[in-house]
């Protein structure tokens, strides 16, 4: 079936490694065996501690795709018919006290102090990826239904999700008081010029600086990044009794499988489904 323009970029990226493999091995796709795929895939797998899944099903797609077009006649499915399953931390999610403490330490005062409300505010609102976010356009809000309407970057699947009225006013507050005037179709642009588009780092500049003057604790790679948010909602919603369906309909994921890892950061909820442990009582015994 047709790749959601994520799913392209991934196995782009993965099926360059593989031919520069190749071409470092002075192979070409047409002479190319088992062996060298086998050997491709062990070379990389020191870079990919979470797991082989992704490179696995891009180099099977790629070797459909190359046997369709008759640039290689090797098959690959049955060697890679079975693939570990994919490593999965469980990231944080932030507390509704760090999640008080984060919008609280925003300065809205200044033009960029408004437009960080509104982002932080949008995403814990919606669960909106960063990325989703610092492409929203101006014409995708619906003020009168107070909607927005969008296309999911990561999967090009279109989306509508209530906006709230807190992150409305937000918004509102940065595109009347601080926006500069441009000619941007995007709600969030930079507050110095040129005023365009924000890049992708922003979500992480925007988390550094907030988290800091929060005064909630952040370390590299502990997960509390812009992401943070997304889960923040996913979690709330689990915390709060949405069917997982709802949760994932929410968040725009296609399957519910991806919802479920919410469940995880729930841990009041988990506290429930506990059993007593009082049937079980301990017996102590003598050294043997």
């Amino acid at each position: 079936g047709e790749l959601a323009s994520g799913s392209v970029r991934l196995a782009v990226c993965e099926v360059r490694q593989f031919l520069r493999y190749l071409d470092s091995a002075g192979c070409t796709l047409g002479s190319v065996t088992l062996d060298d795929v086998r050997g491709f895939l062990v070379a990389v797998r020191p870079r990919h501690t979470s797991g082989m899944g992704n490179t696995v099903w891009a180099i099977k797609r790629f070797f459909g795709f190359a046997n369709q077009q008759g640039c290689s006649e090797l098959k690959v499915e049955a060697m890679l018919a079975r693939v570990g399953p994919r490593r999965q931390r469980a990231l944080p999610c932030f507390t509704p006290e760090e999640t008080g403490r984060i919008l609280a330490a925003i300065e809205t005062g200044s033009p960029r102090g408004k437009r960080d409300y509104g982002m932080v505010r949008l995403a814990l609102s919606t669960g909106l990826r960063c990325g989703d976010i610092v492409s929203l356009r101006l014409d995708q809000i619906d003020w009168r239904r107070d909607e927005i309407h969008l296309v999911q970057h990561k999967t090009s699947a279109p989306l509508t999700l209530p906006l709230s009225a807190e992150a409305g006013n937000a918004i509102a507050d940065w595109i009347l008081h601080g926006r500069p005037a441009c000619q941007a179709p995007e709600v969030f642009v930079r507050v110095y010029a040129p005023f365009v588009k924000l890049s992708g780092s922003t979500g992480a500049l925007i988390m550094n600086q907030w988290l800091h003057k929060a005064g909630v604790s952040h370390q590299a790679h502990d997960g509390k990044t812009f992401h943070a948010l997304r889960r923040t909602t996913g979690t709330r919603l689990v915390e709060s009794g949405a069917e997982l369906e709802l949760a994932a309909q929410v968040l725009g994921h296609r399957d519910v499988a991806s919802s479920r890892r919410y469940i995880a950061l729930a841990d009041e909820s988990l506290r429930e489904c506990c059993l007593p442990l009082d049937r079980f009582a301990p017996t102590r015994e003598g050294l043997r």
